[in-house]
């Protein structure tokens, strides 16, 4: 009995990756809205009723497949020291550009799911991943070698990840005329000194910052230049 576990796991784990191998065909190939589970069911030769026994939709099969993803791309960035942050910020070179990595070996399925033949439930899921992550991992760690935050950390992620985003579009549509590395050195260029100001770090504009309305003198948000200045 004590082998039994290890083998039904094994064979739980190559039923997954059957599903989730047929899906990322079939996304490239069709368009996600077009795919029906009968089709997944088809590509892995999986009883449908087997399909049930593992995921409820093709929804949850997409999510729980790019979760599995992302969070081995979190161990990584985990794995990267503060002062590899803080270096990253003054030298491009030593940027970590994993993100853009992955994108590129597995750039015919992001060319579909950010067209017309995606999905908007992708977009939102992949947006809010990256903002958690970005503020979880990459802020709030960084935050302690600054001042106050000039601005929310939670508006500062969603603009990053919003940022990220965009620039993998774009990307795309460029025809990955950029390596990797390159890409990630614009992005660099892109964010890095808003990132440092909004993170409260020394900057010739640092005596402005914006005070929300519950804070302020007046019923209406305002940007407030430090006295003195």
């Amino acid at each position: 009995m004590a082998d039994e576990t290890p083998r039904i796991d094994r064979r739980k784990q190559r039923t997954q990756q059957l599903l989730r191998d047929a899906l990322m065909s079939l996304i490239v190939e069709k368009g996600y809205e077009a795919i029906t589970l009968q089709d997944i069911t088809d590509r892995a030769n999986v009883a449908r009723p087997t399909f049930y026994l593992h995921y409820k939709s093709k929804e949850e099969l997409l999510f729980t497949s790019l979760r599995e993803i992302y969070d081995d791309l979190a161990i990584k960035q985990r794995a990267i020291t503060m002062e590899d942050m803080l270096q990253s910020m003054v030298d491009p070179s030593s940027i970590d550009y994993g993100d853009f990595e992955h994108v590129a070996s597995h750039m015919e399925f992001y060319r579909t799911m950010l067209s017309s033949k995606g999905s908007i439930s992708f977009m939102i899921q992949l947006l809010e991943y990256i903002e958690t992550l970005m503020q979880d991992d990459v802020l709030k760690p960084l935050q302690q070698y600054g001042v106050d935050a000039r601005l929310p950390i939670e508006m500062i992620a969603g603009f990053m990840a919003g940022a990220e985003i965009g620039v993998v579009n774009w990307w795309i549509k460029k025809g990955q005329a950029y390596s990797p590395q390159q890409i990630g050195q614009m992005m660099h260029f892109l964010c890095i000194p808003m990132l440092a100001w909004a993170l409260g770090f020394p900057s010739p504009d640092s005596d402005f910052r914006i005070t929300p309305a519950d804070q302020a003198d007046n019923s209406a948000d305002k940007i407030v230049r430090d006295p003195g200045a």
